[in-house]
């Protein structure tokens, strides 16, 4: 069992200094532009000559609705079409990479992220996992971990239905907040039932792992509204929880520059609202 964690606030004013986020690895600051085509074409081949096992990542950049916290690498449509020419594309990328691996060498990993993956109609994910399969080497006893980003507006049961059938067998749904209040404010309006409809759809259909975004310190978040974001989030008792802190960077993120500064919670409230995360999560018994 892993030690409690020690809350001590001393030692988090003693390193109250910026740093890079690190919701990625390498983190951001770490990528330059030294690599070239040729560093990944040797990293591949020595992959390959070491039978390596392989991970893919395949990103799904549209969104029909903008959420204004966002800073990830998207577009905002609602136009479907605009998924084809870009599916096309992704294609032809799939097809390349795939020339300098080996097909013995299995995929064990598999995340589809975004914006908003399910944006791709049925029959795209179905065409895109069926050219994923013909150049890679994809599990078929799901014994690997695929999984997807949904957002719970965008999915329903026969989403769900298909994503298992194609083999996808751990998702990941954004939430964020549960407060109608914060929602308004990042335009991220998203019911509790919809997300528990999602949930019970990959219980049923027996996904192996259902993780819950959140984030903290979003506008107009107080560390009581948190709290009860939190507990209901528990009620749903998803396997996993990422648990963000919103990084305000308008002069970086566009849409960030419709959230006021003045409806952030204070540094205070923020760590408040971290701490109290961590304790009605340990005391559900997550680690």
């Amino acid at each position: 069992m892993l030690d409690a964690i020690q809350w001590d606030a001393d030692l988090i004013r003693r390193y109250d200094l910026a740093g890079p986020r690190y919701t990625s690895y390498p983190t951001a600051v770490q990528f330059h532009d030294d690599i070239g085509p040729f560093d990944l074409l040797h990293a591949l081949r020595d992959s390959r000559k070491a039978r390596r096992p392989l991970s893919l990542y395949v990103h799904v950049p549209f969104c029909a609705h903008i959420c204004y916290y966002c800073a990830c690498n998207k577009v905002i449509t609602k136009d479907r079409g605009r998924a084809l020419p870009y599916l096309e594309k992704l294609e032809r990328e799939i097809e390349i990479v795939s020339r300098y691996v080996d097909k013995d060498q299995p995929i064990e990993q598999l995340h589809f992220g975004g914006g908003t993956p399910t944006f791709l109609s049925h029959d795209e994910l179905r065409r895109l996992m069926l050219h994923l399969r013909q150049h890679f080497n994809l599990l078929d006893d799901d014994s690997g971990d695929y999984s997807i980003e949904i957002d719970p507006r965008e999915a329903d049961w026969s989403t769900m239905g298909l994503l298992r059938e194609l083999g996808f067998n751990r998702v990941s749904l954004g939430v964020q907040d549960l407060d109608p209040e914060v929602q308004r404010a990042v335009n991220r309006l998203q019911t509790l039932e919809e997300t528990r409809a999602i949930v019970e759809a990959a219980r049923t259909l027996q996904f192996r792992s259902v993780n819950i975004d959140l984030i903290y310190g979003l506008p107009k978040q107080t560390p009581e509204r948190f709290a009860r974001t939190v507990a209901e989030v528990i009620a749903l008792q998803p396997d996993r929880l990422s648990l963000f802190n919103y990084a305000h960077l308008p002069e970086r993120f566009m849409p960030q520059r419709r959230i006021s500064s003045d409806d952030l919670p204070s540094p205070a409230d923020k760590l408040a609202m971290l701490q109290a995360s961590i304790e009605q999560l340990t005391r559900a018994g997550y680690r």
